[in-house]
């Protein structure tokens, strides 16, 4: 997952954290053993103002996963912006994780990405600096209250963009730090479970050479493994093919699909049931050297430079990467798809444009012939493809890149992944009261630790719960104290300290 531009910022080690905690496999498995299907959303960290939480369809998604805090740095991660954590504004993280837990829905930070895992090799490889990674972590779920960590290292023994640190024994150094993170995330959170999920390369790993050895040791540790099924073929080669295929076609492009990608994990040892497959809300658009054969999708391009793609793309340069560098992405969102007149409808192509359906990848493209571009990309009918899959194949679920570019038409196609899951409920952190019993499910799916919301009293006022809408003038008590509604709300909990809320403090009780 490589969008986004990133910028540089301090950051100090503090070491030390594990208190000698050793995490036990057979109990792991014991108490995240969950029958409930994911979905999963990344959500970049650079929209602001153009894509707010309150635009997310947290009733759909199980996850949210914000994108990205990244290691550029041999020890803690780092933030490009840490105005994000501002609790007032609409844009930041705080309101993210309000909003998604009054809905049910988790939210885990997810460290790397394409431009933030230039250091993740010194870090993995360090007693010390996996301590202070791994510190930093646990402090960060206690201050905000998030269920767990994923790690997106683009990758083990490969450079990525170019330039990251790497070893030839980043693989094993990063499962113990795998299995060091869940020791120390059963020690600070013995009564309500965290997750540890993993972004991973079409195949293990995606280094030089495939290293599938050592794969099922993760395993224990692990709650899933979201295999990158898109970016397998681009303006990086000088043929033209699918961006996310289902399955490849033979002699064509890249040797893995979706379906050959999953297989590879599973073949290293992962069971279905801890692999989310990976969805992509964008395509991927390359110019033509030739008139396209409308018969195939694999014809010759330009390379390795991509045509200008949707109004939001222009120039790319990695901060941490002198050498990554481009004038243009070439990505499509699928939203922009429908928006900029290329599609009429979720099938349909307006003119110039014309639609083709490969039957081998289960993909649609489209080409212009007046200008000989082709954009390869996902639609309702292909991703009903993987869905089906992922539900035959007995697959832990989908995640999606990334959640601001879709309109809505593909997290429907996506969504029956976890139709048989039961309803969500609010997730309210924290331990149960002497009056108030938890509910505490598993950790491998949509569950949570569930304590009542309101503190009753408070001269008649109703207790606050995260459900019920307000109007202007309500009271409600929350947490031994008064709280008058300043405007219609929903979802957000009352605060003394935030001055900006809809809740205005009255008074202690």
């Amino acid at each position: 997952m490589r969008f986004g531009s990133i910028l540089f910022a301090a950051a100090t080690a503090t070491l030390c954290y594990l208190q000698g905690a050793v995490a036990s496999p057979v109990s792991l498995e014991a108490r995240a053993a969950s029958t409930d299907k994911v979905l999963i959303g990344y959500f970049p960290n650079w929209l602001y103002g153009r894509y707010t939480p309150s635009m997310i369809d947290f009733g759909k998604y199980t996850h949210v996963y914000y994108a990205f805090a990244i290691q550029n740095s041999p020890t803690t991660p780092i933030w490009q912006d840490n105005g994000i954590f501002d609790t007032y504004v609409q844009y930041g993280f705080p309101k993210l994780v309000e909003l998604a837990h009054a809905a049910g829905t988790k939210v885990l930070v997810s460290v790397g990405g394409w431009s933030g895992s230039t250091h993740f090799s010194p870090m993995a490889a360090s007693a010390s600096n996996r301590a202070a990674f791994i510190k930093w972590n646990v402090d960060f779920i206690k201050q905000w209250n998030t269920d767990g960590v994923d790690i997106d290292w683009e990758y083990p023994t490969g450079k990525g963009p170019g330039c990251n640190i790497i070893a030839d024994d980043d693989v094993a150094n990063l499962q113990v730090l795998i299995k060091e993170l869940r020791a120390s995330l059963t020690t600070n959170f013995p009564s309500n479970y965290k997750e540890i999920s993993m972004a991973v390369h079409i195949d293990p790993w995606g280094g030089p050479k495939p290293v599938s050895s050592g794969v099922a040791g993760f395993v224990p540790y692990m709650d899933r493994f979201h295999v990158m099924a898109f970016d397998v073929n681009g303006a990086w080669n000088s043929t033209s093919g699918p961006n996310a295929p289902f399955n490849n076609q033979p002699g064509f492009g890249y040797p893995l699909g979706f379906v050959q990608g999953v297989q590879s994990w599973i073949d290293a040892g992962v069971p279905a049931n801890k692999i989310a497959g990976g969805i992509a809300f964008y395509g991927r658009a390359q110019t033509l050297t030739v008139t396209a054969d409308p018969t195939t999708q694999y014809n010759s391009a330009v390379s390795p430079a991509p045509p200008l793609g949707d109004s939001l793309d222009g120039p790319w340069q990695n901060q941490f990467c002198s050498s990554d560098i481009s004038a243009a992405s070439g990505v499509w969102r699928w939203t922009n798809m429908r928006s900029q007149g290329l599609l009429t409808s979720p099938t349909t192509a307006a003119a110039p444009w014309v639609r083709h359906y490969d039957n081998i990848t289960q993909t649609p493209w489209l080409y212009n012939p007046t200008n000989k571009q082709f954009i390869s990309y996902d639609d309702p009918i292909s991703l009903g493809v993987k869905t089906d899959f992922a539900v035959s194949k007995g697959l832990a679920g989908l995640f999606v890149w990334s959640i601001e570019q879709d309109n809505g038409e593909l997290l429907k196609a996506i969504h029956p992944v976890v139709a048989s899951n039961p309803p969500k409920t609010p997730i309210v952190s924290g331990t149960a009261s002497a009056t108030a019993t938890a509910t505490t499910t598993g950790g491998g799916g949509g569950s949570s630790t569930v304590i009542p919301t309101g503190t009753p009293g408070c001269g008649g006022a109703t207790a606050w719960a995260t459900g019920t809408a307000y109007q202007a003038g309500a009271q409600v008590s929350y947490n031994g104290k008064l709280y008058t509604a300043q405007w219609w709300s929903q979802g957000e909990t009352p605060s003394a300290a935030n001055a900006w809320g809809a809740w205005k403090y009255v008074k202690d009780c």
